[in-house]
C-alpha cells in the first residue's frame, strides 16, 4: 500500500534576484532552524493525450538527495494529498499505481513528459518540541523535455509548506512576510503546470469564468474521493462518520448537479443531461453505503439513549446485524464501481469538463447574471416549503423540498463571488432548512427500516416491544422537525 501524506502549502513567485534574508525572520522565538541545499530530479509521467493533467492529478519518479520515489499528487480543497512508493529500481509506476490511475488514463501507456531539477535551499522551522512547524523552500528550477512541449524552462519560487507542528496561522505569518518582501502567489499550483505553460488562473470577468471555478472544484473534490475511498477499508468497528470521504464525493456530485440544473441555460444541453445522468447514478452508488452507515450510527445511539428496562432482548445487536451485513454489500460494489467502464466514461468526462465546460453563448455575459437564477432557485423553494405545509401527508413534499433546499444552497454557493454576503446569507438559510429537512427524511427512514426488522424478529418468534419504542421516538422526531421547517419559512 502506498503511504499518504497531506500537503498544505503556498507558493510563490520571486523575481531572481529576490533576496530571502535570514530564514531566522520567519521563525517565532526559540524556533529550531536547519538549513540545507538538496538536488532533486523529477520525471513527470502522463499519457500521450495528458490524461492526468487534465483530471488535476501529477505522477512523478523522484531521485535526488532525499524524498525520493513515485509520487501521486491529488487535489483536494485547500491541500493535496500526496501517495507515496518508494522507487525499488523500479523504472515503471507499480502495479498498484496503475490499478488506481486506470480510471484517468483508460489504460493508456504512461510516458515520460516533463524532468525538472531542482536545487533546493530548505529551511525547516521546528518547535521547541522538535515538531516540524513549517518549511520554507527556495527553489532554482530547470525544465527539459521528455516529449510534452515545455513553455517555461527555467524560473525561481518559493514555498511554504505547514508541518504537523504548524498551523494556518503560522502560514499565513510567514506569507506576509514573503510578499512584503516582494514575493508575490504564483498562479501556477505545480512546477508541471508552469513548466507546461498551463496556469490555474480564471477569468472571472464572465458568468462562465464564474462556474468554470466552481465546477472544477467539484470535479476535484470526486477526483481526491476516488483515492480517499480506497485508501481507508470499510471497517466494521468504526463508530462515527467513518468514511467522510464518501459523503464528500457525494456532497461533489450533488452540488455538480445543482450546478448544471440552476444554471442550465449557461450549458450546452445534451453535454449537461449526459452529465447529470451519470452523476445521478454515481451519487446512487454512493449513496447506497452512506446512507447505511448513517442509519446504523442513528440507531446505535437511538437505543443507547433508551433506558435499559425498555430494551428487550438483543435489539442493537440485531439492527447493527442487519446494516452491517447491507453496508459491506454497498462497500463492496462501491469499490467494484470506482474501476468499472462506466466510471470510467464518467471519470473522463468529468476531465473534460474541469478543462473546458461546454458554455453557451449566454455564459459569456457578465458575472451579475448569476443573481438572477439563484433567486429563481429560492422562489422555487419557497414554493415547494408553501406545498408542503398546506398537505395532509407532508412526508414526500419536504422531501422535495429538502432537495430544492440543496439547490438554493449550492447555486448561492456557486454565485458566491458575484453575490457577496447576500450569497452567504442566502447559503446559509437553505443550509439551516436543509439540517432541518435532513433530520426530518432520516427519521422517516430510520422508522420504515426499524419497522422492516421488527416484522422480523415478530416473524421469529421473538418480542419486538422495543423496536416499537424506537419507531414511536423517530415519528416524533420527524413531525418535530417538519414543524420546526415549516416555521422556519414563515409558512
Amino acid at each position: 500500500m502506498a503511504d499518504t501524506s497531506r500537503e498544505i502549502e503556498t507558493k510563490f513567485d520571486v523575481a531572481p534576484d529576490f533576496v530571502l534574508g535570514d530564514p531566522a525572520d520567519f521563525a517565532k522565538p526559540g524556533s529550531g532552524i536547519e538549513s540545507r541545499i538538496v538536488q532533486l530530479d523529477s520525471t513527470y509521467y502522463d499519457t500521450a493525450e495528458q490524461d492526468l493533467l487534465r483530471s488535476g492529478l501529477s505522477l512523478r519518479r523522484r531521485s535526488g538527495d532525499d524524498d525520493t520515489g513515485w509520487h501521486l499528487k491529488v487535489p483536494g480543497a485547500g491541500f493535496r494529498t500526496e501517495l507515496h512508493w518508494p522507487l525499488a529500481g523500479n523504472e515503471q509506476p507499480p502495479d498498484e499505481l496503475h490499478r488506481l490511475i486506470r480510471p484517468f488514463t483508460g489504460g493508456a501507456e504512461l510516458l515520460p513528459s516533463v524532468t525538472l531539477r531542482t536545487t533546493r535551499a530548505r529551511h525547516q522551522v521546528s518547535d521547541s518540541d522538535g515538531d516540524l512547524v513549517f518549511e520554507l523552500a527556495d527553489d532554482e528550477v530547470r525544465a527539459s523535455s521528455e516529449g510534452a512541449h515545455v513553455a517555461v524552462s527555467r524560473w525561481r519560487e518559493l514555498e511554504v509548506e505547514l508541518g504537523p507542528g504548524g498551523s494556518a496561522a503560522d502560514l499565513e505569518r510567514t506569507a506576509g512576510l514573503l510578499v512584503k518582501r516582494g514575493a508575490y502567489p504564483s498562479h501556477a499550483t505545480s512546477k508541471l503546470r508552469r513548466a507546461l505553460g498551463r496556469p490555474d488562473a480564471f477569468d472571472t470577468s464572465t458568468a462562465g469564468g464564474v462556474l468554470t471555478r466552481y465546477l472544477r472544484i467539484q470535479c476535484d473534490a470526486l477526483t481526491a474521493g476516488h483515492f480517499a475511498i480506497q485508501d481507508r477499508p470499510f471497517e466494521a468497528s468504526a463508530t462515527s462518520q467513518p468514511h467522510e470521504a464518501v459523503h464528500q464525493a457525494r456532497v461533489a456530485t450533488r452540488r455538480l448537479r445543482a450546478a448544471l440544473r440552476i444554471f442550465a441555460p449557461l450549458f450546452d444541453a445534451e453535454a449537461a443531461s449526459r452529465l447529470q445522468n451519470e452523476l445521478a447514478w454515481f451519487a446512487g452508488e454512493l449513496g447506497e453505503v452512506r446512507d447505511c452507515e448513517v442509519l446504523r450510527n442513528r440507531l446505535a445511539r437511538a437505543v443507547d439513549d433508551l433506558p435499559a428496562y425498555l430494551v428487550v432482548g438483543p435489539v442493537a445487536e440485531r439492527i447493527d446485524e442487519v446494516l452491517l451485513t447491507e453496508l459491506r454489500q454497498h462497500a463492496a460494489a462501491l469499490l467494484a464501481t470506482l474501476h468499472d467502464q462506466r466510471y470510467q466514461v464518467l471519470v473522463q468526462d468529468l476531465a473534460r469538463w474541469r478543462e473546458q465546460p461546454p458554455f453557451t453563448p449566454e455564459a459569456d455575459g457578465p458575472p451579475s447574471v448569476l443573481a438572477g437564477y439563484v433567486a429563481a432557485a429560492e422562489q422555487k423553494l419557497a414554493k415547494r416549503m408553501k406545498r408542503a405545509a398546506d398537505a395532509h401527508n407532508p412526508d414526500e413534499l419536504l422531501h422535495q423540498a429538502r432537495k430544492a433546499g440543496k439547490r438554493a444552497r449550492y447555486a448561492a454557493e456557486a454565485a458566491a463571488p458575484v453575490l457577496g454576503k447576500k450569497g452567504s446569507k442566502v447559503a446559509k438559510r437553505a443550509s439551516r432548512l436543509q439540517t432541518l429537512l435532513g433530520e426530518h427524511q432520516d427519521a422517516v427512514v430510520a422508522t420504515e427500516q426499524l419497522r422492516r426488522i421488527a416484522d422480523q424478529v415478530s416473524d421469529e418468534g421473538q418480542n419486538a416491544f422495543t423496536y416499537g419504542i424506537l419507531v414511536a421516538d423517530q415519528r416524533r422526531i420527524a413531525a418535530n422537525t417538519a414543524e420546526q421547517a415549516r416555521a422556519s419559512t414563515g409558512s
